[in-house]
């Protein structure tokens, strides 16, 4: 039987998990990618339905055949401690001007709109 390995890794200025060459989404701490790949490996190994499936193999030819729903792989999720304290020890980036800005502008809109609402009433 197959095993499938979720391996937390650092992607995109944040925590993912990788299986194979694939990775998730983007979270923002280690622990919230742990958690996703911990969900991610038991949804993978729970049982489906049997079906038939059709699929062409790298010379274009197609087969067909049965896949049994209790053949799941087993999965494993990988963790490295030493990469995730190093990488947590780090410091923060603070927010640009531009973020600041448009967060200002997004609290003044949410403020104006609901002063708008309670108007109304």
């Amino acid at each position: 039987m197959a095993k499938v390995q979720y391996e937390i890794v650092e992607h995109d200025g944040g925590w993912a998990y990788r299986v194979d060459d694939v990775f998730s989404e983007t979270f923002p701490t280690h622990d919230d990618a742990l958690a996703a790949a911990e969900i991610a490996a038991h949804q993978h190994e729970v049982p489906g339905s049997t079906e038939n499936i059709e699929f062409q193999d790298s010379a274009g030819r197609w087969h067909e055949q049965v896949a049994s729903g209790f053949d799941r792989p087993r999965t494993e999720v990988v963790d490295t401690p030493d990469i995730r304290h190093t990488a947590e020890r780090r410091i923060p980036e603070h927010r640009n001007a531009f973020g600041t800005v448009m967060f200002v502008a997004g609290v003044a809109f949410a403020i104006g709109y609901l002063r708008r609402l309670t108007r109304r009433r």
